[in-house]
């Protein structure tokens, strides 16, 4: 048994050292790319996962097939994600929701030690829109509704960054509103349009064809200062709740056990796309901000976000219903 464990360290350490092309040469990818996505099509997960599809197989010269699994708040496509061969042929988009779905609920993965951080891609702010019906027009006047009526919002799902978003309103203004999950942010976006419920925390891309479009009021950011592409739309600080941020992050993932070089390989053809300007404008475009870098920085996050969102859930007394 030791001499078994110290062979396979053996080929480990050997791994480590083969150059971020030594998978070229093995013929990888010879065949399609799975990128599972936890969100449905049309949201800013899904839109920058085509994106990134779209790039790495430009760069790779295969196809990065996109496999929307929404459902349980990014829950579904983990655990896919989980239980894929470390091989390179299945991959997956990650987002806010892998860290706080640990922290909120029960889930089949353990965040360090199921995944491999391949590389942040983006972070961005969300966007607090109600209806263009609404009586709110400031964070102080959906504040004042809600202590005179109920009031729902939604999320693309459990432990997203919408559903964060609102538990930080509720606590922070005093306010009890009832949160309704979605399968997407998308559909959430269009029941608030629709005056189904009346408020929701989503991505620019999201809700900026609805708001341009008249049918959606933009509110505020979560971000500490004002977004460069929404220099109308005040902070939730500016807007009398002052202390209130909340950024997205969105990353690539391999499952545990990818090879190293691979790692490497997929790493700098990452960083090479969002050095493209037409990606980088696109990004900055739907409120985004670039953010890729090694898979360590990708890994501290991670392990930062599961202690940081396990001390607000306890503050919030979040649950994950």
């Amino acid at each position: 048994m030791m001499a078994g464990r110290a062979g396979l360290l053996a080929l480990s350490a050997l791994a480590a050292t083969v150059p971020a092309d030594g998978f070229a040469q093995t013929g990888w990818p010879s065949r399609p790319v799975r990128l599972l996505v936890p969100a449905q099509p049309g949201g800013s997960t899904d839109t920058l996962a085509r994106i990134t599809g779209q790039k790495l197989g430009d760069a790779l010269g295969q196809v990065f097939v996109v496999d929307n699994r929404s459902g349980a708040g990014g829950t579904v496509a983990a655990e896919t994600l989980m239980r894929s061969a470390p091989d390179g042929y299945t991959l997956g988009m990650a987002y806010t929701a892998l860290t706080v779905n640990a922290v909120l609920q029960k889930v089949p993965y353990d965040t360090l030690r199921d995944f491999t951080p391949i590389s942040l891609i983006t972070t961005s702010p969300l966007v607090l829109v109600v209806g263009a019906s609404s009586q709110a027009r400031t964070v102080k006047d959906l504040v004042q509704l809600a202590k005179a009526k109920p009031l729902s919002y939604g999320s693309a799902g459990i432990g997203s960054g919408g559903h964060v978003c609102g538990e930080l309103l509720n606590v922070m203004a005093g306010i009890r509103t009832a949160h309704i999950p979605y399968k997407g942010a998308g559909p959430a976006s269009a029941d608030v349009a629709a005056g189904q419920i009346e408020f929701q925390f989503g991505a620019q891309i999201t809700t900026q064809g609805l708001a341009k479009a008249g049918r959606l009021r933009m509110v505020a950011v979560t971000s500490a200062r004002r977004a460069a592409t929404l220099p109308d739309v005040p902070t939730m600080a500016e807007s009398g709740l002052p202390g209130f941020e909340f950024n997205n992050w969105f990353g690539l993932l391999g499952p545990a056990g990818l090879p190293a070089p691979l790692v490497a390989r997929l790493n700098a053809e990452v960083v090479k796309m969002m050095a493209l300007p037409d990606v980088r404008e696109r990004i900055t475009f739907d409120g985004g901000e670039p953010a890729a870098g090694p898979p360590s920085e990708f890994r501290t996050l991670l392990a930062s976000d599961l202690s940081k969102w396990s001390k607000i859930a306890r503050e919030l007394r979040m649950q994950a219903n």
